[in-house]
């Protein structure tokens, strides 16, 4: 009886112990914006002072999980999935300000460019269908501002993160799953939502890791193998792949790329929360309200049973005070040596300069985005894939960028397909390099019933302290117009009025903000008009009257562009003022049969300014609002006759079809005009 006594004596003294080492793991399944539901999950628990020991996680359970598991509360993760800055991670959208217009050439019409590269042996690379959906120029660089911090307090271990953890992803050439439980957290994460054709693939260990649920959605097994906690709360928000249906390409892909998970968990191992959502996309993210509340109420249906289970308690603001000290041991992102991977060493000195900084001068991830964004505006990189390396000697970071070259030649194809008479060809082929600095060359042209045209242009950029670029352009053109006597009108009829166009242009180009230039330009033209000045033509007996100009001018201009589109933009704005000078001589020479006319030969020199702005703005989910003005004031004198006149005036032309056509209501030398797009 006093033994009994004495081990029921020796029980209730260790109860507490027993109770306090008491340890829980959470485990998040994946499910694209479905995992949103997790970050409620985790408000609850942590309201009711529930412990989070460790964590496991795939996909979208990897992000929540990883920013719970760095220190970030609910309402931090809350914060940071409603930002802007998450949308454009996930759209791949780029700010404003990011947008480095200087570099930009004027779009062309190409359908789709072929590079190529004669290096080695022949690569083609073809594109005109993007290798995913996303495009990864935001996530590339964005993951180093969200966790190398977090990477460098945890020495790359994520034992040593807030709360241990654990994501999977999947090695698709071994077909098994991938454990990432060290390195860099920002790439296991990565790999861990990689979906294949929605986001690109990320390299660990030389190998391609994709999203961790092809083979481990939801990753009880590493949990109770890694951690071995007591308890396990899981959160299940996925379901394996239907039957493939005959016209749903998205259930077809996921049956051919998602292996079956066992998403169950049995009561004496802890407790499952198991969501259904039938309505709920792989993007939903705006949704975060609604999901997380869900979540949230779920947990708080089911507390009295996990208190019941889950002994061991944790104060709120005990948790707050140790998330603020760890958070504290951030190393702050200041970088200061710069690696580079992918590029020779003429080219890296010009990655260097991008950035504004020698190897002894630090800069901050700011100075890093700036440079990363510039770098991608121009034509020769087609990928760059930064990495942050912390030096604990001098607490700044080592910049590890992994350059992706394009290849130096492309063939382009396009142009324009039309019902009425604008149909066009377009073909291009260039050529660039990059060492020391970056060059260009381009041979392209238009073929079509109305307008051909045939150009050369250089292009030489320097990354010099203050940006400068230079371009030549060599250019002939003809236009066969058509006209049209109502601006809407679906007739057209040969207009008899032919122009031919030859021009260099010199031009010389400054940043001016981020999506503006400034330019100079030089050039000379020779033009000549060919048209009948009556409205009864014999086409035996008469010729063209021809009005010849040969003109020298100077340029400058302000002009920039974020439009996100090149002929149906929705979003962003394109702004242009110029300021032109001219001079130069006109000869005018009459039709053969022209007997009461004369050659004339005249001087004219003239000031030419002009304003164009086109903007969108959102109006609601699914509706924008665009405005264009164009404002034209030019002292030119008249020509040798009106026709000559028109022909030499400035036109408004706020459609692609009317660049082609001949329309003398819409031209002249001083005009102002706006309309709604």
């Amino acid at each position: 009886m006093k033994k009994n006594l004495l081990l029921l004596f020796l029980f209730l003294l260790f109860l507490p112990m027993l109770v306090q080492a008491q340890k829980v793991g959470l485990v998040l399944s994946g499910g694209g914006a479905k995992g949103l539901t997790h970050i409620g999950i985790i408000r609850a628990l942590e309201e009711n002072n529930i412990p989070i020991d460790y964590i496991t996680g795939t996909s979208m359970g990897a992000i929540v999980g990883s920013l719970y598991a760095m220190g970030y509360s609910p309402d931090d993760m809350e914060t940071l999935l409603k930002s802007e800055d998450f949308k454009r991670w996930y759209s791949g959208e780029v700010e404003e300000k990011y947008m480095y217009y200087f570099k930009k050439n004027l779009p062309t019409p190409e359908f789709f460019n072929i590079r190529f590269s004669f290096k080695d042996s022949l690569s083609l690379k073809p594109q005109f269908l993007p290798t995913s959906v996303v495009n990864p120029i935001q996530m590339n660089l964005v993951f180093i501002d969200l966790y190398a911090r977090a990477t460098a307090a945890c020495d790359g271990d994520f034992d040593k993160l807030f709360v241990p953890f654990r994501c999977i992803a999947s090695d698709v050439y071994n077909k098994k799953q991938l454990i990432l439980k060290r390195g860099d957290l920002g790439d296991a994460v990565r790999a861990s939502m990689s979906f294949p054709f929605m986001f690109k693939p990320i390299e660990i260990d030389s190998m391609l890791a994709y999203d961790g649920g092809i083979y481990n959605n939801f990753p009880t097994d590493v949990m109770r193998e890694d951690f071995h906690p007591d308890i396990i709360i899981g959160s299940v928000v996925s379901t394996n792949p239907g039957k493939p249906k005959e016209n749903d390409l998205m259930s077809q892909i996921e049956n051919m790329v998602m292996q079956k998970t066992d998403y169950s968990l049995p009561d004496s191992a802890g407790i499952l929360m198991t969501f259904k959502y039938n309505d709920v996309s792989l993007m939903d993210f705006q949704r975060i309200d609604e999901l997380e509340k869900i979540g949230y109420d779920r947990t708080m249906s089911l507390m009295d049973s996990i208190k019941s289970r889950i002994h061991r308690r944790v104060n709120v603001d005990n948790i707050r005070l140790r998330r603020l000290v760890y958070k504290s041991n951030y190393p702050e992102l200041r970088f200061k040596n710069i690696y580079i991977d992918g590029a020779n060493t003429h080219q890296q000195v010009y990655i260097k300069k991008e950035f504004h900084t020698s190897d002894d001068k630090e800069f901050t991830y700011e100075d890093l985005k700036r440079g990363y964004f510039r770098l991608l505006s121009d034509n020769m990189i087609s990928e760059i894939i930064p990495h942050a390396v912390f030096n604990p000697e001098d607490d700044t970071y080592d910049l590890h960028l992994k350059i992706k070259m394009e290849n130096e030649f492309s063939v382009r194809v396009g142009g324009n397909v039309s019902t009425t008479s604008s149909n066009q060809i377009y073909l291009g082929l260039a050529y660039q390099n990059l060492n020391y600095y970056s060059k260009e060359f381009t041979l392209d042209g238009q073929l079509g019933k109305i307008y051909n045209n045939a150009q050369f242009m250089a292009k030489v950029d320097f990354a010099t302290t203050i940006p400068t670029s230079y371009r030549f352009i060599a250019s002939i053109s003809t236009f066969d117009y058509f006209k049209k006597d109502k601006l809407f009108s679906k007739n057209d009829k040969p207009a008899f009025n032919q122009k031919d166009e030859r021009f260099l242009k010199l031009k010389v180009a400054l940043p001016f903000l981020s999506s503006k230039r400034l330019e100079l330009g030089f050039g000379i033209a020779q033009i000549e008009d060919r048209y009948f000045q009556n409205n009864v033509i014999d086409f035996d007996k008469d010729k063209y009257d021809k009005s010849g100009y040969r003109l020298f001018g100077g340029s400058v201009s302000f002009n920039g562009s974020t439009l996100n589109s090149r002929q149906f933009p929705i979003q962003g704005a394109r702004e242009a003022l110029v300021a032109q000078i001219f001079t130069g001589n006109e000869s005018f020479r009459p039709g053969v049969n022209s007997e009461n006319k004369k050659p004339v030969k005249e001087k004219h020199s003239w000031l030419q300014l002009s304003y164009m702005k086109e903007k969108y703005h959102k109006m609601g989910a699914n509706w924008i609002l665009g405005w264009y003005l164009d404002a034209v004031y030019a002292s030119k004198n008249f020509s040798e006759n009106y026709t000559a006149t028109m022909m030499q005036a400035s036109e408004f032309a706020p459609t692609a079809h009317s660049k082609l056509t001949y329309n003398e209501a819409f031209r002249a030398n001083q005009y102002v005009a706006a309309g709604i797009r």
